[in-house]
């Protein structure tokens, strides 16, 4: 089967970051859509009636097919597109072993992901308040879950065996964010060095830089020692540095 299919994400989303990397690693054809997030683009009636009623991002649209979160997105291109085999699986218990990935994901790591957009961007969508609690909950659940990450990387190269697959980018995009918002001490990262050893690697991915480009951007000034204006991280926000709008 061919054809192109419609991507709608936003790059400031871990999850989104994941797929669009999926599909350029892999070739699949698309066209892609900017969600604006801090204008609440996804919270209209129209997109929730059209896209998700959750109002979240990333969303594949294949014709008249409409699919929303991440982990359903990467196994239902794998089927359409006959990805390579190590994207989710060459056979039943490497594909278990990923979707046991993706399970965990959602309930533990991806839940870490608080810290950082509690920290970085929500007052840029929800404006000052305080967030506290909510980053709190963020790095309590990114403690709980870097042990976990650690102990599978012993074992191997990757999350689920010797060679990259779709867990490897969903976790990878967590740790992407994390790194630019300063979430993760040193001394933090000092205590699990194969998650950092395995970070650094995927890092090197020229597609993994593509999609993180813009958060990669905030890391770099963060480091560099410099603040980062409202406007910008606004800018980031909107998703306006890049192809805005959704396809028709």
């Amino acid at each position: 089967m061919t054809g192109t299919v419609k991507f709608l994400h936003h790059p400031t989303s871990q999850p989104c970051r994941a797929v669009h990397q999926l599909m350029l690693e892999t070739g699949v054809p698309f066209e892609e859509g900017i969600v604006n997030l801090m204008d609440g683009e996804n919270e209209t009636e129209t997109f929730k009636t059209t896209y998700n009623p959750t109002g979240q991002v990333p969303i594949l649209v294949d014709g008249d097919f409409t699919l929303w979160e991440s982990a359903a997105i990467g196994f239902y291109l794998s089927e359409r597109f006959d990805l390579p085999g190590n994207w989710l699986g060459r056979d039943v218990r490497q594909r278990a072993l990923i979707q046991q990935y993706t399970h965990f994901h959602s309930t533990m790591l991806r839940r870490g992901a608080g810290a950082f957009f509690y920290t970085r961007f929500a007052e840029c969508i929800w404006g000052p308040r305080d967030y506290s609690a909510e980053i709190a909950m963020g790095r309590y659940m990114l403690a709980q879950s870097m042990p976990i990450v650690e102990t599978w990387l012993e074992r191997h190269t990757h999350l689920c065996g010797d060679e990259i697959s779709f867990a490897d980018l969903l976790a990878f995009h967590e740790f992407v964010s994390h790194e630019a918002g300063a979430i993760i001490p040193a001394e933090e990262w000092a205590r699990f060095p194969r998650i950092r050893t395995w970070f650094e690697r995927l890092q090197e991915r020229p597609h993994a830089k593509a999609v993180s480009g813009m958060i990669m951007e905030v890391g770099a000034m963060r480091q560099a020692g410099h603040m980062i204006p409202m406007t910008r991280r606004t800018s980031l926000a909107k998703g306006t540095a890049v192809k805005p709008g959704l396809p028709g």
